[in-house]
């Protein structure tokens, strides 16, 4: 009897049921090249068992995974609601692992830093929030995060280190001058302290930190786990425009109106945009930079790109 069918049946997770996790947390684990469990060197068959378990005992996970079986019209569609299920709590624990990594870096480098203190008794953020010495950043922000990430953006003279997620020690993403630099910056934009972690966020857009592909040796599992499905069409799609959404939300209007036509001469990218051919060049140049940031890892960056370009093209006036 097939998982989807088992679930129908009893309304309940059976050994159908729970093998079909184990083989969803292998596929995704592999496609997605995410990091093994702590604790865990590999992949190994104990690994995606802690993990599928994990994944059953999240947050109304048990109803959560039964109602797949509802949303479900045969094995392969049920397969992949579930593949998405445990696609999505991977990506929250890498993202969580990821940056707690880099708050834990960012008080390191700030402590070091004489530019940097955390706000004292008395004030509002007090022992909480960082702020700069020279007393140019009281209070406390409360704005949005897409301008502090445009303003970590304009430094542009840094040193970018690749992060690694199964280091030993944390790892710097960029050295301490750059990423204290980018902190500087960012506080400034804001005019008022923030938390180490709203620091981390901008850092982490800055830098396009994210879960980094490891080794995934799954191979020891094949002879029980066979058959299994990578992602499929549609998740990569979703991820393709995921990607796209991801470079656009770095750019300024200009910035993507220039993207539109990033593919042409500098000459013709004047043309259609309005910009003197010395602003457009440097605006291409601005755009191509941030777009190595943001998608320079990803394995689809060709298809991100081209979406986002064609995303970013102006529509005629009539074009609802």
């Amino acid at each position: 009897m097939s998982a989807w069918a088992e679930l129908q049946r009893d309304g309940a997770f059976g050994t159908a049921a729970t093998v079909e996790l184990y083989r969803c947390v292998r596929a995704v684990a592999r496609a997605g090249n995410f990091p093994p469990p702590t604790g865990h060197q590999q992949w190994t068959m104990d690994a995606i068992v802690e993990t599928a378990h994990d994944v059953f005992a999240a947050a109304q996970g048990p109803q959560r995974l039964v109602e797949l079986a509802v949303k479900a019209h045969d094995d392969s569609s049920f397969r992949r609601l579930l593949e998405q299920v445990v696609r999505n709590f991977l990506r929250e624990k890498a993202r969580a692992t990821t940056k707690g990594r880099l708050i834990r870096r960012l008080r390191e480098v700030l402590d070091a830093d004489a530019r940097f203190q955390v706000v004292a008794d008395g004030r509002p953020g007090a022992g909480r929030n960082v702020e700069l010495v020279d007393g140019t950043t009281p209070g406390v922000w409360n704005g949005r995060l897409s301008d502090l990430v445009a303003a970590a953006y304009k430094v542009t003279d840094v040193t970018i280190v690749r992060w690694r997620l199964d280091a030993r020690r944390e790892s710097p993403v960029a050295d301490a001058q750059s990423l204290a630099d980018v902190c500087e910056a960012t506080l400034r934009a804001a005019g008022a302290s923030l938390a180490v972690a709203e620091l981390a966020d901008v850092v982490a857009a800055r830098f396009a930190v994210g879960p980094t592909p490891v080794v995934t040796p799954v191979d020891d599992v094949d002879p029980w786990l066979p058959g299994v499905d990578s992602i499929d069409l549609a998740e990569t799609e979703a991820d393709i425009r995921a990607g796209a959404q991801r470079l656009l939300g770095q750019l300024t209007t200009r910035e993507k109106l220039v993207l539109a036509y990033l593919d042409q001469p500098v000459r013709q990218i004047a043309d259609h945009t309005g910009l003197g051919k010395s602003v457009a060049a440097q605006v291409a140049a601005r755009v191509k930079e941030i777009t190595g940031q943001v998608l320079g890892a990803e394995p689809r960056r060709d298809d991100m790109l081209s979406l986002a370009r064609a995303l970013a093209m102006p529509r005629p006036a009539d074009d609802h």
